[in-house]
């Protein structure tokens, strides 16, 4: 950005009233039509060509006034769940890209970024930690946490130059986000596997891990874990977690006693912050319990489990969307008094049903969210239909998705609805996609969410459309997302125009809260607990196999599969084994 001429002198506001005397004013040769979104364009593009050398000073001005606002101690809380907070944070950690430039998004704008992350996942790694352990899901919690390492933190905690707390960056990457289908033997194969040195990582940092590592091989609790397909990163969280109990609680006792687990959850993930260069608190779980998602279609069919609604493809929008919990919900303290202090509140992309909706809905959020009133909040719409949750319209199946049929979403789905808890809904702007790129998207079956901006003012939030897609991105690999450094230059630019300007914003505490009873909460069994019912049901059932010539198929397989099935599908009740004596696998 040039500044060679700009005016150092003026504040925003008299910039803005310099521009805007003008009987043609040279904002309308920007493009959008609302301001706040001319001020957004104004500093992701620069000033506009064919313009006098005083206009461009003030613009110039004006954007270095907007752009280097200091904001360094804004607070700042994001909710989500998976890729998309990931994305938002500092780039999505499980790109095989990512540590090209890891240290990007709001977490280098905003130093005091954090965030609280959806744990209803029950699929890959997660699934199976589920099945040995009591715990909430691991997974996006991983994800999130190597996405909220901050350079500087890694450079003053160890002495590292910027390039050597890449290169540590790099190690942690391989090491949190290897995978193994089969028991990797021991710790020192474990590093040969997944081609991390020691002597790579600073060596408190080396001690740390490798302690957690030796953990997981002989705690009995754990080590059970490294016979299934496992990320290493879940198994790391787990080992911090599990250190902070006492090695005579079983997972049985954890059960039926949660709330030293709870404590050790908040211990566990604090010990990580420092040595990791995560700022304190930097990413918390929705809820300390472990839950899981039912799913309601519009055609009446209910689907339990998010890995499952993932594959269910029923032809009819989807209608409600549960959280139900293993025992009553439990926030940890510092959740809440995070989203108290927040400056900033940022609802991130992500899946409908699967990410933000399930946070919202574990008792207390919402109305903490509600209860800070001086925070500027900003959801953040997702850019493309998604199957089977956002591909067909819930007012009308027939069209394609739009913006207000996500707030809809919200609206029903929350408990209370949407009031207080977001007023801004940052959308892409189709107009600076490609053409090509929307018609080879179409091709693919890949619809945009559309913005129709009269019906989202309508239902009483504020739109603001931009260009926040990533342009690496689109010349790298053809693909359009969000671009994590573009959509925190669009949240700086709101805050301090919020700050600065004081734009008349609309009273949404106005609209009455909505009471649905259908949303408070539900219970169901652990995992675990589960898991094991599974095993004790089919232990009494005799299992034969008739099938003439070489069969690859063995009671132990028949039993394996078995137990697959009755774990993915939850919405089969295990009683109904009751009514089964045996099974007999015959030629087809």
């Amino acid at each position: 950005m040039s500044n060679s001429h700009y005016l150092p002198d003026q504040s925003i506001q008299g910039l803005l009233d310099r521009i805007l005397k003008r009987r043609l004013s040279p904002f309308d040769m920007l493009p959008h039509g609302e301001l706040r979104e001319k001020l957004v364009e104004l500093v992701l593009y620069g000033e506009p060509p064919g313009i006098d050398k005083e206009t461009a000073a003030s613009f110039q001005s004006l954007r270095y006034r907007l752009a280097g606002a200091p904001v360094e101690q804004v607070k700042v809380v994001v909710f989500g769940g998976g890729t998309g907070l990931s994305n938002i944070i500092g780039g999505d950690s499980r790109s095989v890209s990512w540590t090209r430039a890891p240290f990007v998004g709001l977490k280098e704008f905003f130093p005091q970024t954090r965030s609280v992350v959806c744990v209803t996942d029950d699929g890959g790694s997660t699934g199976e930690l589920l099945k040995d352990i009591p715990l909430i899901a691991l997974g996006d919690i991983r994800h999130v946490l190597l996405s909220s390492i901050q350079s500087h933190r890694l450079q003053n905690l160890y002495g590292l130059s910027a390039v050597e707390a890449l290169e540590v960056v790099r190690g942690l990457a391989a090491l949190f986000n290897y995978r193994f289908s089969s028991h990797p033997g021991s710790v020192l194969a474990l590093f040969d596997q997944c081609c991390v040195r020691l002597s790579c990582l600073p060596d408190p940092l080396a001690k740390l891990l490798e302690r957690l590592l030796d953990f997981i091989f002989s705690d009995i609790r754990l080590s059970v874990c490294l016979e299934r397909k496992h990320c290493l990163g879940n198994l790391i969280l787990a080992a911090s977690i599990y250190e902070e109990l006492p090695v005579e609680l079983s997972s049985a006792d954890l059960v039926a006693e949660p709330s030293p687990l709870e404590a050790a959850l908040q211990k566990g993930l604090a010990k990580l912050y420092e040595p990791l260069g995560i700022c304190d608190n930097g990413v918390l779980p929705s809820t300390a319990t472990q839950a899981q998602l039912s799913f309601l279609y519009a055609n009446g069919v209910q689907v339990t489990g998010e890995h499952k609604s993932g594959f269910a493809r029923r032809g009819v929008p989807v209608e409600q969307v549960f959280s139900r919990f293993c025992g009553e919900p439990r926030v940890l303290p510092e959740v809440i008094n995070l989203i108290a202090e927040a400056d900033i509140i940022v609802m991130a992309p992500g899946s409908l049903y699967s990410s933000l909706i399930p946070i919202l809905q574990v008792p207390g959020i919402a109305d903490a969210v509600r209860s800070n009133a001086h925070a500027l909040k900003i959801l953040v719409s997702n850019l493309w239909a998604q199957g089977g949750e956002t591909d067909l319209s819930i007012s009308d199946p027939e069209r394609r998705f739009y913006v207000s049929d996500t707030l809809k979403a919200y609206e029903k789905n929350i408990p209370g609805g949407t009031v207080g808890l977001f007023d801004q809904v940052i959308c892409l702007s189709l107009k600076d996609v490609p053409g090509s790129i929307l018609q080879e998207y179409a091709l693919e079956g890949k619809i945009p969410i559309y913005l129709d901006r009269e019906q989202v003012s309508r239902q009483g939030f504020v739109p603001l459309e931009c260009g926040i897609f990533s342009q690496e991105a689109l010349a790298e690999k053809g693909v359009i997302q969000h671009d994590p450094e573009q959509l925190a230059r669009v949240v700086k630019t709101l805050w301090v125009i919020c700050r600065e300007l004081h734009p008349v914003q609309k009273n949404l505490f106005e609209r009455p809260v909505s009471s649905d009873s259908s949303l408070i909460p539900s219970f169901c069994e652990p995992s675990i607990s589960r898991y094991q019912a599974i095993d004790q049901q089919l232990d009494q059932l005799e299992i034969e196999v008739r099938i003439r010539g070489a069969s690859p198929l063995s009671v132990d397989k028949v039993r394996d599969e078995l137990t697959e099935i009755l774990w993915s599908h939850k919405d089969i009740p295990l009683d109904h084994l009751g009514n089964v004596t045996g099974l007999c696998c015959i030629d087809g």
